[in-house]
């Protein structure tokens, strides 16, 4: 039951959490409406059309992909929210839901209220948050699964026995969706239940068996299901893959997300710090370990164990970037806000809602501050509005693409690649009001500029010499061009354009 102290701090506390979730709502559509598509949302965008049967893209690209196919099978169910931007809008939803979620858990376990408010407070105040939000990509996913999954294995290991039907659906999705959104997600949700059920397990604690175990059980059948059928591709997928290997590289990865995490609410990690030194005190006080403690000892170990596993992993095939392992960032924000509870339990009600303030004032800049920062973030717009503008300014503008700047992605399996690159210039140009010749066309302008375009230049790079004698081995006369970069794309003019003359 809930103390009367912590029902007078309830109305500020929430007060607080839900001016933290507008600002996040607000900011993460801005940022989708605002941001420009890149080649990996193309592919989601390309695979979830909704002109393919369910079971023809289930059987020849979700399957085939190098991870479960939930993600793909929820962009296909709201496919008909229309373009990349609109489509992003899923993560608006997929919030509400995490937030639900958590106020479930929340309301059924008092001693938590403190550390879920500062969790949401923590998410909304991390540029991954905002960055994974607005984009079409199951990375948002697994962040809202690693904090929600880390908050409801708190309550059950806080009270086994209580939570009702709530906590147990709670606890039961978040585990299905853990396990079957992406691999790395499964992984790391897995190792991180470890801690908890080995615990359990050296204290024959039944009550606290029967709550965690039977829906890791369900849900990890459902992924080997899966596996058993996707292993082959996964295989094939990533004998030559472009991830850099080597312990360096994956510890880079984790030291990124982490500082991340770390660095995106200095109020809430200055308490943090000073609730882990209450904690510790608090068990040299009593010569046991508070559950506070223990929850924050077992996320800590979980977090350790799924790194190091998952670095062994990347030693023998290369796995890890760090928007694979965001995961982790929910992870490891729960362990910072259930640290600092143990500073809110300690001090006035009044001080309490004071550094609750302190920490929305420090959300509040930091959403604003991501949201401009991730929206000119490189996509295809760059390159795209260069051409749009040059064709505004000379109609007669000609502009070719080619597969060849981008044969090394076109290679990878699955085979949607050899699609998505075609149809992604298409979308761009039909989005900004522009026309590409035809794949066969020698077509030039003579009195316009006649350009080549290129985008997602990350693995390959190509100067001008290379690209005006690719050209004329391509057929066009074309003695020299002048190259304009955007981002990770170009644009190769026949003559200087005249914006930059």
């Amino acid at each position: 039951m809930a103390s009367q102290e912590d029902t007078a701090r309830s109305a500020p506390r929430g007060a607080v959490v839900a001016v933290a979730l507008l600002g996040l709502a607000a900011a993460l559509v801005w940022t989708s409406l605002t941001r420009g598509p890149w080649y990996d949302e193309f592919y989601t965008q390309y695979v979830t059309r909704p002109d393919r049967g369910w079971i023809e893209a289930l059987r020849t690209s979700w399957l085939a992909d190098n991870h479960p196919p939930f993600f793909y099978m929820l962009m296909r169910a709201t496919a008909w929210t229309g373009d990349i931007a609109h489509h992003r809008l899923v993560n608006i939803a997929v919030a509400a839901v995490t937030a639900t979620g958590g106020w479930i858990i929340a309301r059924g376990e008092p001693r938590l209220r403190g550390a879920a408010g500062l969790l949401v407070l923590l998410l909304a105040s991390n540029e991954w948050t905002l960055h994974a939000g607005s984009e079409l990509r199951s990375y948002f996913i697994s962040l809202c699964a690693g904090a929600l999954l880390s908050l409801t294995l708190a309550s059950i290991w806080m009270a086994p026995t209580q939570g009702g039907r709530g906590r147990q659906a709670v606890y039961a999705a978040t585990v299905l969706v853990a396990f079957n959104t992406h691999i790395i997600t499964t992984l790391f949700s897995g190792f991180l239940l470890v801690p908890f059920i080995a615990t359990a397990l050296l204290r024959r604690d039944r009550a606290r068996l029967r709550a965690l175990l039977p829906a890791p059980i369900a849900a990890g059948t459902l992924f080997l299901a899966v596996t058993a059928f996707q292993l082959p591709y996964w295989t094939r997928n990533t004998q030559v893959f472009w991830i850099e290997a080597g312990l360096p590289a994956a510890g880079h990865a984790a030291l990124y997300l982490s500082l991340r995490t770390l660095e995106a609410n200095l109020p809430i990690l200055l308490g943090s710090a000073a609730g882990s030194l209450l904690l510790i005190r608090d068990a040299l006080r009593e010569r046991a370990l508070p559950n506070l403690l223990s929850v924050c000892l077992l996320t800590g170990v979980g977090i350790v164990l799924g790194l190091a596993v998952l670095a062994g992993i990347h030693l023998v095939r290369p796995i890890l970037i760090e928007k694979y392992l965001v995961v982790m960032g929910g992870a490891l924000a729960f362990f910072l806000a259930a640290a600092c509870a143990r500073l809110l339990a300690a001090v006035s009600g009044r001080i309490e809602v004071l550094l609750l303030i302190a920490a929305l004032i420090w959300t509040g800049f930091a959403l604003m501050r991501n949201a401009q920062t991730i929206a000119v973030r490189n996509s295809w717009l760059g390159t795209g509005r260069l051409i749009a503008r040059t064709v505004a300014a000379c109609p007669d503008t000609t502009v070719h693409t080619d597969a060849f700047w981008n044969a090394d992605v076109m290679a990878m399996s699955p085979a949607d690649n050899r699609q998505v690159a075609p149809w992604a210039y298409h979308r761009v140009a039909d989005q900004l009001g522009f026309r590409i010749a035809p794949a066969t066309s020698r077509e030039l302008s003579g009195t316009c500029p006649n350009l080549f375009w290129a985008e997602h230049e990350t693995q390959r790079r190509f100067d001008a010499d290379a690209i005006a004698r690719h050209l004329r081995e391509s057929g066009f006369p074309v003695a020299t061009v002048t190259l304009y970069r955007v981002g990770v794309g170009w644009v190769a003019s026949d003559r200087p354009l005249p914006e930059t003359r």
